[in-house]
């Protein structure tokens, strides 16, 4: 199985990436409206998990690995109708190295890990510190739900946002969230508190995400686009939120789930600060 997963995972970890730097290009001049576009794969994410639930029941768990292959089918024929572009400059390569070393984009990239590496708790713990707490499974799984739908209503006004504030005041506001966030679910047991918290994932994932995605966008040039949302997703969602598991996993059985998202807050806190400080006071330098 870690054979087959470390294989499927080097093909499909690019895609994201790609297809982002393909927004970007696509949407030129109108890129505010991000969100509008990203906000379908929240949609189909709660389709997917209220059809795969029944489906389940019905049926066996294996069905998820045949409609794994479908839908990789289905999204392999799909990109065949993308638009080519001209082949890629052999100077990629240097300038993808140079773009790396950007003071800019290193300072983004360590506080973008350091706010997934709080999710780590949300993402691989929530769940279980719900169920702690004696919630019942549909309690939480509504909990999910309020969260996608949050995101999802955010994303498709991301062009009110991204017209009225600077992509750094939301990323800024995004880490302060986080923290109110990871420290409400910390301290409260509340179903009230906790439904509250969870529409905070519209800031907390919804405007960072599309911030950060634009961000990225900024600071590069046509030849650098696709490896700097490489690069993001790679530090952000690949090495963020397996850090944030492998520490909340060493963590959970030492101190309970309660204190990790005192953690996660801690975490969150210190990646907001880095951003602001920099953002305020650095890039003057």
């Amino acid at each position: 199985m870690l054979l087959f997963t470390v294989i499927y995972v080097c093909f499909y970890a690019p895609i994201i990436a790609f297809l982002e730097a393909f927004t970007m290009d696509q949407l030129e001049f109108r890129k505010e409206s991000y969100g509008r576009i990203r906000a379908w794969g929240s949609v189909s994410f709660i389709l997917v998990v209220i059809f795969l639930g029944r489906a389940i029941d019905l049926f066996s768990i294996r069905l998820i690995l045949l409609l794994i292959l479908v839908g990789s089918l289905l999204q392999a024929l799909g990109s065949l109708r993308m638009p080519r572009f001209d082949s890629a400059d052999r100077s990629l390569i240097p300038q993808a190295g140079g773009y790396l070393l950007n003071r800019h984009v290193a300072i983004f990239l360590l506080c973008g890990f350091l706010m997934l590496v709080s999710h780590g708790t949300y993402y691989g713990f929530f769940s279980i510190h719900l169920e702690n707490l004696g919630y019942s499974r549909t309690f939480i799984g509504l909990t999910w739900a309020v969260a996608s739908m949050a995101e999802i209503i955010v994303m498709i006004k991301s062009e009110f946002v991204f017209k009225r504030f600077t992509l750094e005041r939301v990323i800024v506001f995004s880490f302060a969230v986080a923290v109110l966030r990871w420290l409400i679910l910390c301290i409260v047991h509340s179903p009230a508190l906790v439904l509250l918290a969870q529409l905070l994932h519209a800031v907390t994932y919804g405007t960072f995400h599309m911030a950060g995605i634009l961000y990225i966008d900024r600071l590069t040039n046509e030849k650098t686009k696709t490896i700097g949302q490489v690069a993001n997703n790679a530090v952000q969602y690949g090495l963020g939120l397996m850090t944030g598991f492998f520490l909340n996993g060493f963590l959970y059985e030492r101190t309970g789930s309660a204190v990790l998202f005192l953690v996660s807050a801690g975490i969150a806190a210190t990646g907001g600060a880095i951003f602001w400080g920099y953002a305020r006071f650095g890039r003057t330098r």
